[in-house]
């Protein structure tokens, strides 16, 4: 008779999903691994198996399958197993071990393992990290101890312990399991083709065949839970532009990502190149700055100085309470602050236009069909807010060695004037207040890395480093005229 061992934790808030705790708070973990321990248990509850529940923990934390359960033993997770293996093989001819947490586990693959059991002394179904989710046996087989679990090598070193007893397997089609972001996306669209993008400093992008999954993690307009929402609404506005990514479909959750997240179109081609794209890039950015339709759902700063000044207090302030601010820092960067603010901070908009206020050579896409792609932060402003954020060099140092001269900056923007007109004293104004916007949020996130930040890399570290070196605060000096 075959005997089913379905092998579980006892979830709680501790030990659910641990790898994903960065992603995941503790209450999404928790359900999400209930929620994959219900799903697999109704394989085992049909009537033409027998099964067992061998768990982990507290009992009572999963007293919510009904069936007949008894306590995991032994000091690591081979032992464990084959402690439960050989037990139930002391009464049953066939057994077959699954883990519970994993996705798309059918019944298929118990037949299956059971079945390939006639001709092999042991079954496995292999899964993605290298491991195993699945194991059966007829006979006792230490296949288990000395092998190293939790890392990438788990199959392979099992695999050779049982060729050293020279003993036959099969391996079963792959199973999924879920440890990762990655793997929840996997899991969410059913599809194995999930390659990873780069990520921004608030979303995580992946790409699945030719769509993007863009998924949100923070708001820098303190829109909370509905950032998401905002940007997809934004780019179906936008889509009349015919510049940026079409956006295909919002989820305010899905059956395993716990958080919003959207869909949209992968555009193929590169990042934008300073020295050779700066033409295209003006085509792109008054066709954005040129879109008339309806303004009513986008944020509106009708003082954009103000707005701007007071989203400078609020990211310095991180730095000015940081126990390791360097003074001489501090110091000039309220120099600045100073300055911007003695130049007026009460104008208002003149010609309202839609604006990314992000914009680096990150957010163009150049190929066969050119487009402007992230547009977490849009609003209504001004086009000189867009363009001065573009030009300075707090931007065209950001992800390049790029400075861009004086020259340089008035040829792009006598290109992009046959196609929008331009306000050079508000643009020279702009460009203070948004070199001032580029090092106060270095200044904070200067702190954020200290701390642990969720989305970090060496190249963004070093970059908040140098622009908040003195050397490169003097450069900016250059903007900070009345």
């Amino acid at each position: 008779m075959n005997r089913i061992i379905f092998f579980s934790k006892a979830p709680n808030l501790i030990n659910s999903k641990t790898r994903l705790e960065k992603f995941l708070n503790e209450n999404e973990r928790l359900e999400l691994m209930r929620k994959l321990i219900k799903q697999n248990y109704k394989l085992v509850e049909d009537k033409n198996f027998s099964s067992i529940i061998y768990y982990d923990g507290d009992l009572s934390n999963i007293a919510f399958l009904e069936g007949q359960k008894t306590p995991q033993s032994g000091n690591d997770l081979g032992e464990k197993m084959k402690n439960a293996i050989y037990n139930e093989l002391d009464i049953y001819s066939k057994v077959a071990l699954f883990g519970s947490d994993l996705e798309n586990l059918s019944k298929n693959h118990i037949e299956e393992a059971f079945k390939k059991l006639d001709n092999f002394d042991i079954v496995i179904a292999p899964s993605k990290d290298g491991g195993y989710g699945l194991v059966a046996m007829k006979e006792k087989i230490d296949i288990f101890t000395n092998i190293k679990y939790s890392t990438p090598f788990v199959l392979e070193d099992t695999i050779k312990q049982i060729n050293k007893l020279k003993k036959t397997y099969y391996l079963l089609d792959p199973i999924r399991d879920i440890d990762t972001i990655s793997d929840l996306i996997i899991a969410e669209f059913d599809n194995d083709n999930v390659t990873e993008l780069g990520h921004g400093e608030y979303n995580l992008n992946y790409r699945l065949n030719n769509e993007v999954i863009r998924i949100n993690l923070a708001s820098q307009i303190g829109l909370g839970e509905k950032q998401l929402k905002y940007e997809y609404d934004a780019l179906k506005v936008l889509e009349k532009s015919g510049v940026t990514p079409k956006p295909y479909k919002f989820y305010g959750k899905g059956k395993f990502l716990p958080k919003s997240f959207m869909t949209m179109e992968y555009v193929e081609g590169r990042s934008l190149n300073y020295k050779s794209d700066m033409d295209i890039a003006a085509k792109l950015l008054s066709s954005v700055h040129n879109l008339r339709g309806e303004y009513d759902n986008f944020i509106c700063t009708e003082k954009p100085f103000q707005s701007m000044f007071d989203e400078f207090v609020s990211m310095f302030s991180y730095y000015q309470a940081y126990e390791n601010k360097d003074l001489e820092v501090e110091a000039k960067i309220n120099k600045f602050l100073n300055i911007a603010k003695s130049s007026g901070l009460d104008a208002e908009i003149k010609k309202p236009c839609i604006i990314n206020t992000e914009l680096n050579n990150r957010n163009f896409i150049i190929g066969k069909h050119p487009v402007i792609i992230d547009w977490e932060k849009p609003i209504i402003g001004e086009c000189e807010q867009d363009l001065a954020h573009f030009l300075v060099p707090t931007t065209t140092n950001w992800k390049t060695d790029t400075i861009l001269t004086e020259e340089e900056m008035l040829l792009f923007l006598k290109v992009y004037e046959q196609y929008r007109k331009v306000d050079y004293d508000k643009l020279y104004k702009y460009l203070m207040f948004n070199s001032l916007r580029g090092v106060t949020w270095c200044s904070m996130a200067k702190v954020e890395y200290e701390e642990g930040r969720f989305i970090s890399n060496d190249d963004t570290l070093a970059k908040i480093n140098k622009f908040l070196s003195i050397d490169f605060l003097k450069m900016l000096e250059k903007f900070y005229r009345i």
